[in-house]
């Protein structure tokens, strides 16, 4: 019976140090995939922190060349003149090349602006400053005053020639530009007589902005609708009394007359390319 007892007791021992060491395999296989599992993601950790540092790498170095790029652009703004107009020195520019317009007509009087275009007293503004007119006085920055006849004028464009009454040849005339290189977002500035010499006495006012639009619409002045225009659009204002002065582009040339307003900050003028045929036709009248 005793041995029995024995040999049971030896089974029990042998069959728990079994289940021991099974369990004791199963625990280190557990640990060593664990081990396993943990290298994986330091092995992972490594190579995303290796391609995090080319990145940034590759960041710091597009920065470093998005910087020298506008460095560039900044020089080259600055060898062409591009970062923005001097609007002093173009005042002064054409500032005496830009008159003031009195008209009397059997309808009342009028007043307007206009631009000296040629030395020996042509004068360029809008065809409605001088409608119905019988009598023109233009004023010059330095006071002088001149009576003025029509050349030519076109009711579609807008436009018109005067002649002062001189035999002066030394006028301060401007100087022409081009409306068909114009574009959308160029700086422009313009010089007239808003509202009349009775309200805002003394020298034109000028006003900065850009061309907001190249729009070609029938004509605002005549609503002819076989006529169409290129109108440049501007935020510049065009209030009462600016009509007929000086559109301008950051070179201080002429590249339009303003003409109507339609609503604050929207604004046009009669590109200047169509009509210099009508004025080469005053010039030989």
């Amino acid at each position: 019976m005793k041995r029995w007892l024995v040999s049971l007791f030896i089974i029990i021992i042998a069959v728990g140090t079994a289940a021991n060491g099974s369990l004791l395999w199963q625990a280190n296989s557990d640990l060593q995939e664990t081990q396993s599992g943990l290298s994986s993601l330091e092995n992972n950790n490594t190579s995303l922190l290796a391609s995090l540092s080319a990145q940034q790498t590759e960041a710091d170095a597009l920065a470093t060349s998005i910087a020298a790029l506008e460095h560039n652009v900044y020089q080259l703004s600055i060898a062409t003149g591009q970062t923005g107009a001097d609007f002093t020195e173009l005042v002064k520019k054409v500032e005496s090349s830009i008159v003031y317009v009195e008209v009397s007509s059997r309808f009342g009087a009028g007043t307007g602006s206009g631009t000296i275009i040629r030395a020996d007293g042509y004068v360029l503004t809008n065809q409605h400053v001088i409608d119905g007119a019988t009598s023109i006085q233009v004023t010059l920055l330095s006071g002088e005053t001149y009576s003025a006849t029509v050349v030519i004028s076109n009711i579609d464009l807008d436009s018109a020639v005067l002649k002062l009454n001189t035999t002066r040849t030394d006028l301060p005339a401007i100087t022409f530009g081009s409306s068909t290189n114009t574009i959308v977002g160029e700086q422009i500035f313009t010089g007239c007589f808003p509202l009349g010499s009775e309200e805002l006495p003394g020298p034109a006012t000028f006003n900065s902005g850009i061309v907001s639009a190249i729009r070609i619409m029938t004509s605002s002045n005549s609503f002819n609708s076989n006529f169409q225009i290129a109108y440049i659009q501007i935020d510049a204002d065009i209030n009462p009394g600016n009509s007929g002065g000086g559109l301008f582009n950051t070179n201080g040339e002429l590249i339009g007359i303003p003409s109507y307003g339609f609503a604050a900050g929207i604004n046009t003028a009669v590109p200047i390319d169509a009509v210099k045929s009508l004025i080469q036709n005053a010039y030989s009248s």
